[in-house]
């Protein structure tokens, strides 16, 4: 059983998470736009998962996984980590040119993955990457959700602005032909710099106007941008992802007010004959905030003197949730 208390804590990249089973529950649409005028992105990776892993995280040092993508738009050893923690994964194919979209089809999702990030590699860069971490999924058939995808840096390579290689640990930035034939250049010095070891924002690029030198081999003209870089829009295709269908309430559904900024709930267990039951999934003012398969549910850094309305719902192995029960909570005031 997981410790309610520890399912706050969210890791620097994927756990193994042994959730039984996620099966057939809703497909979702993912179309992404490139919004730069002169950057391509390398293919795409998307994933819905649990909330309790993640791609990437800004501030946080990146994986090797993460660093493959940045250096070098290489989404394999992303691609195996996902799939082997249970989530839904789908990738693009060659370059998306500046002003181009790409769909993605996440299928079969359950409801115990109900977040959604994607990564890919901005080129030219030297560890640059479009990201979205960990954004809620739409819950009805048909609902849309659009995003604005930030560029982040990777943290694991100076950004010298050179053309190089494109494997971890190797300088510089690849520069395929439809790359090139944007402007880069040859001959730079380099940007006297050091990678920062953690994800983060990225600055943009410096650039310079001299395509056979200068400090940069990046067209300060053509290349740099503003954020956002990219739009998301994701549609969930068919049913609802968590609509009841016999499955009982939990039983004796209370909480417990700790202080002006923690509480904790708890509730017995649903039991079910025609249905195997694999977690609970907890939400707080009808936003999800995590599915377990413990009997209690531990929270803090609340706001003083609030009230609060929790819901808990069963899910079972074909990722579908329960009746929902509710109960409102009022920290205490300072």
């Amino acid at each position: 059983m997981l410790n309610s208390r520890s399912s706050l804590a969210v890791s620097a990249f994927i756990v193994s998470i042994a959730a039984a089973a996620p099966v057939v529950a809703s497909d979702y649409e993912v179309t992404i736009t490139n919004l730069t005028r002169g950057i391509h992105f390398t293919p795409l990776i998307a994933a819905a998962h649990d909330r309790n892993i993640r791609m990437f995280h800004a501030g946080e040092e990146a994986s090797s996984p993460l660093q493959a993508i940045a250096e070098g738009g290489d989404i394999q050893s992303m691609d195996d980590l996902l799939a082997g923690s249970g989530a839904s994964v789908a990738a693009g194919d060659g370059l998306l040119a500046p002003g181009a979209s790409i769909t993605l089809m996440l299928n079969d999702v359950s409801a115990l993955n109900s977040v959604l990030s994607l990564s890919g590699m901005l080129l030219p860069t030297n560890d640059g990457f479009v990201g979205v971490d960990s954004a809620e999924l739409p819950r009805a058939a048909g609902e849309s959700i659009t995003l604005f995808a930030r560029a982040y840096d990777a943290g694991t390579e100076a950004n010298d602005e050179l053309v190089g290689g494109g494997a971890p640990g190797v300088p510089g930035f690849p520069a395929p032909p439809p790359v090139v034939a944007t402007g880069t250049g040859t001959g730079g010095t380099g940007i006297n710099t050091v990678a920062e070891g953690f994800v983060h924002v990225h600055p943009g690029v410096l650039g310079d106007l001299d395509a056979n030198g200068g400090v940069s081999d990046i067209n300060a003209v053509v290349h740099r941008w503003q954020n956002p870089v990219a739009r998301v829009v994701i549609t969930q295709q068919d049913g609802e992802n968590g609509t009841s269908s016999g499955i009982s309430a939990v039983g004796n559904f209370t909480g417990a007010v700790y202080s002006s900024t923690a509480l904790e709930l708890f509730w017995e267990p649903v039991i079910s004959n025609e249905t195997s039951i694999v977690g609970y999934r907890v939400e707080r003012d009808g936003t999800a905030l995590v599915t377990l398969d413990g009997l209690s549910f531990f929270e803090q850094g609340l706001s003083a003197g609030t009230a609060y309305t929790y819901s808990v719902s069963a899910i079972d192995e074909n990722g579908t949730a329960g009746e929902v029960s509710e109960i409102e909570l009022t920290t205490n005031a300072r």
